[in-house]
């Protein structure tokens, strides 16, 4: 594939992402909305919110080392607007959420964040930064033995030493949800964390974090392109294998393929 025909399809790409997210705002905000797909990860934060309520608490939500500036941007942006969802329903408590970083370009992103969703003071002195990998995990596990957050949402850059942090958060009986965009550290939190979330779940986490029309709307389109790329993975892988294999018939594969990937949608949202 050419530059120029991968450009095209780049600017049709947005174009329909941006028709979506507008055409499922619209029908949410007019009442017609549509349930999101459970999420049992994510509805573990509501207890742990009043937890922290009731306890007088923190929460202590984790950037990793996911950066502003570089490739992994939509990755730290998509963190953020869920640390903001998880602050607002915080908002009830005396103590602000704590947002700890090991990378620098996130400091302001994460003052932006508690700005934006606490009412409260003092909110530049709760985003800690530490130094990266071992020394942050270490870091963090030390500075938050003082805290003893009610529990940890540690969604970022992560490698194995998330498995530093999960562990003292088990040893004191403080909940954890975790999700990695490093491969490494996506292992440690299905291992180690008490709820894990998984690849995209992360970009549509804070539709579910939230009431907010907008938030839930962007969730399902989110939903929609993935049940399309479901069904046209499908199609192809099936479509290969009935170019290797002449003597099949392309209207039984088709079908096959159809009735496969309708299948596979199925389980995927009863899941």
């Amino acid at each position: 594939m050419d530059q120029t025909t991968l450009q095209v399809y780049a600017v049709l790409f947005v174009f329909a992402t941006v028709l979506l997210v507008y055409t499922a705002r619209y029908f949410q905000r007019r009442g017609r909305q549509r349930p999101l797909r459970r999420m049992a990860a994510v509805e573990r934060i509501g207890e742990w919110t009043n937890q922290s309520i009731e306890a007088n608490r923190p929460l202590h939500l984790a950037l990793g080392s996911t950066a502003v500036g570089e490739d992994r941007t939509a990755v730290a942006l998509a963190e953020a607007e869920f640390f903001h969802h998880i602050i607002e329903r915080a908002d009830a408590s005396d103590v602000s959420p704590i947002i700890t970083t090991s990378a620098a370009s996130s400091v302001p992103l994460g003052q932006d964040t508690v700005w934006r969703a606490w009412e409260g003071d003092a909110y530049l002195s709760r985003v800690q930064w530490y130094p990266p990998d071992i020394a942050y995990a270490a870091a963090v596990t030390a500075a938050l033995k003082t805290d003893d957050p009610a529990a940890h949402v540690l969604a970022g850059g992560f490698g194995p030493e998330l498995a530093l942090m999960l562990d003292s958060a088990d040893r004191r009986g403080q909940g954890s949800l975790a999700v990695s965009d490093r491969l490494e550290g996506q292992a440690v939190a299905y291992a180690m964390a008490d709820e894990c979330l998984i690849g995209e779940e992360l970009f549509a986490a804070a539709g579910y974090a939230t009431d907010d029309g907008r938030a839930q709307a962007d969730a399902i389109v989110l939903d929609v392109w993935r049940a399309l790329l479901i069904m046209g993975m499908t199609i192809v892988l099936m479509l290969e294998v009935a170019k290797r294999m002449p003597w099949l018939n392309w209207a039984v594969v088709l079908s096959v393929s159809a009735v496969l990937a309708v299948f596979g949608l199925i389980i995927y949202r009863r899941r």
